[in-house]
């Protein structure tokens, strides 16, 4: 009788995982970010993303960032962060996301480089324009030695 139980509930889990494991996505996307820095003016840069969607309520991600626009003797070398994303579906094409952190920056400046390290937290909402295809935006904050608030738009992929 005990094995029994055990059996069903081990089938029972098994089938409540399926529908999470469908919904599981890899997605990657490529946009522009504005960067307004505590000291280092406003910067810009090419970012991209790729990510990992568990559920449609969980993904954690990964981006890249290199700079392409200076401010005077700043500029941006690269930035780089890791988030879990909590995702909100608010319609069929349309979500609100949050994410939370840890983003490091590199800005060049005419007396060495300054790193700034911390934690990143922000909300942001996409809508799929297609099923595979969506527009992402993103607002950013990362509290280190130069604290940097960063606004983000660009393109979505899901595979």
């Amino acid at each position: 009788m005990n094995k029994m139980l055990l059996s069903a509930a081990v089938a029972f889990g098994a089938l409540m995982a399926l529908p999470a494991a469908a919904s599981a996505q890899v997605y990657v996307g490529a946009g522009y970010t504005h960067l307004d820095t505590d000291g280092a003016g406003e910067l810009g840069a090419v970012t991209g993303r790729v990510g990992y969607q568990f559920t449609p309520n969980f993904a954690v991600e990964g981006e890249a960032g290199f700079g392409v626009k200076d401010d005077g003797p700043f500029e941006l070398n690269h930035t780089v962060g890791a988030y879990t994303v909590g995702i909100l579906p608010v319609a069929e094409r349309f979500s609100l996301h949050g994410r939370l952190g840890y983003q490091t920056t590199e800005i060049g400046t005419p007396l060495g480089d300054i790193d700034s390290d911390g934690v990143a937290y922000g909300v942001g909402g996409t809508f799929n324009v297609t099923e595979r295809f969506g527009v992402r935006a993103d607002v950013t904050r990362q509290e280190g030695d130069l604290d940097a608030d960063s606004v983000s738009l660009g393109g979505v992929f899901r595979f």
